[in-house]
């Protein structure tokens, strides 16, 4: 997770590249650190598929008014940074779509809500392991100074981490994770 943060910070050049790389090697280590138990909750069911795209439709629309709100609605605090990562991110090409869609989201998700979650549950019941989840995930972000990305990053942790543990389902997680990246940074960004 450290080392995924690390490149998100440096972005290397080619860096989807780079990333799905990454992430397919992150994403193997996690589907074996779930165990049989685990993997159980990545099978999809319809409802969960839905959850997940309303999911993203709010996250999205949330986070598109409070960017609004804070770069050239009531203030610019957040514009030099918006502009920041979307010069580094917002390439707006399909294969980094595919990228965040089926290996990137994917490999988050098997990591937050699937290893780390599994292992906080038992100590901190669903909701503790949500909300211990989350702050990590912000915590990391912040140690590589991405504060945008930590303040995007706790808000939509916790939503799918909730969302993940009510459904009992990696699926609806996944879902929205892959449609609310591909939706802010490729088809419909805030710029």
């Amino acid at each position: 997770m450290l080392l995924w943060t690390a490149l998100v910070h440096v972005h290397p050049p080619y860096f989807f590249a780079w990333a799905t790389l990454y992430c397919a090697v992150w994403n193997a280590l996690s589907w074996k650190a779930l165990g049989e138990e685990g993997r159980k909750r990545l099978r999809p069911r319809s409802a969960d598929l839905l959850w997940g795209v309303a999911l993203a439709g709010v996250l999205y629309v949330g986070a598109r008014a409070v960017l609004w709100a804070l770069c050239g609605g009531f203030s610019n605090f957040l514009c030099e940074p918006l502009m920041g990562v979307y010069a580094r991110f917002g390439t707006g090409s399909v294969g980094a779509g595919l990228a965040l869609a089926l290996v990137i989201a994917p490999a988050e998700e098997l990591f937050w809500r699937g290893a780390v979650q599994q292992a906080l549950r038992p100590r901190l019941g669903r909701v503790g392991c949500t909300v211990v989840a989350a702050v990590l995930s912000s915590l990391a972000l912040l140690a590589f100074r991405e504060p945008l990305l930590a303040l995007a990053a706790f808000p939509t942790s916790l939503a799918w981490g909730l969302l993940a543990e009510w459904r009992r389902s990696l699926a609806v997680s996944w879902v929205s994770h892959s449609l609310w990246d591909v939706l802010i940074v490729i088809l419909l960004p805030a710029v």
